[in-house]
C-alpha cells in the first residue's frame, strides 16, 4: 500500500512539471537592453497589443512594461494607440505549474497606453503574460504572450 502511494506521488510530481504545449516563448531582455515590442491581437475586436519592457524583473525585483492597444499604422506597422471601452488587466501565469504570480498593477499612461508594474515571476521557467480586456467585471477577450525565464 505504501509503495503504491509513493509511486503515485512520484508520478504526480513528475507530471506537474511537464513541458507546456504552446509556441516557443520569447526570452526576457537583459537589464538595460532595449527590445522591439512584441505584438499580439485580441481575437474578437482585432485590436492589436504591443508589449515593450521598461524594466526586466529580477530574482527579487519587480519589473514593468508598456502596453499599447490600438491598430497598426498602415505605412510602417507602428502602434497607433486607441482608447477602449472597459479596462485592461494583466495576469502572470505559469501553465506548467498551474499557478500565477503576485498581482500586476495596470495604470493608464496615455491614450490606449498602459503601464504594467509590480511584474514579478516567482521562479524560472515558462510563463504567460495574459492581457485581458475587461468590461462590466467580465473578461471580454484575452491574448497571451509566452515568456521563458
Amino acid at each position: 500500500m505504501i509503495g503504491k502511494l509513493l509511486l503515485f506521488i512520484t508520478v504526480a510530481a513528475l507530471a506537474a512539471c511537464a513541458e507546456p504545449k504552446y509556441s516557443v516563448p520569447t526570452e526576457a531582455p537583459a537589464p538595460g537592453q532595449k527590445t522591439a515590442a512584441l505584438r499580439a491581437t485580441w481575437p474578437q475586436s482585432q485590436k492589436q497589443i504591443w508589449l515593450e519592457w521598461e524594466t526586466k524583473p529580477g530574482n527579487e525585483e519587480f519589473g514593468s512594461f508598456l502596453l499599447k492597444i490600438g491598430r497598426a499604422n498602415l505605412a510602417d506597422q507602428s502602434a497607433l494607440p486607441e482608447d477602449i471601452d472597459g479596462e485592461v488587466a494583466v495576469v502572470l501565469w505559469m501553465p506548467s505549474m498551474g499557478h500565477g504570480s503576485s498581482p500586476v498593477t495596470v495604470t493608464k499612461a496615455d491614450v490606449g497606453t498602459y503601464r504594467a508594474s509590480r511584474v514579478f515571476f516567482s521562479m524560472p521557467g515558462d510563463w504567460e503574460i495574459r492581457v485581458q480586456h475587461i468590461s462590466n467585471g467580465a473578461v471580454v477577450e484575452q491574448t497571451v504572450f509566452a515568456l521563458r525565464l
